[in-house]
């Protein structure tokens, strides 16, 4: 199975579901101890979150009572 059709079945993007569940860039910039800038150019590219940083945003989001997994936070939110 290619990317393309893994991203092609994809609703939110790991950017698009964290934004949603921080409530925001800087929201999430500020719970992860980054620069908004930098939480912003994720969105730049294909809405990926580089993997520096999976670990950190994963556990922060725990932290805070935040229902998220890994699988999202990697590959986004399917559809269903």
């Amino acid at each position: 199975m290619s990317l393309k059709f893994i991203m092609a079945r994809i609703k939110q993007t790991p950017y698009e579901v964290l934004l949603s569940e921080f409530g925001g860039v800087r929201s999430l910039a500020r719970a992860i101890d980054r620069d908004p800038g930098s939480v912003n150019k994720w969105r730049k590219g294909d809405g990926t979150i580089p993997s520096s940083i999976q670990r950190k945003v994963l556990e922060t989001a725990w932290d805070r009572g935040i229902r998220i997994t890994a699988n999202e936070i990697i590959f986004g939110r399917d559809e269903n």
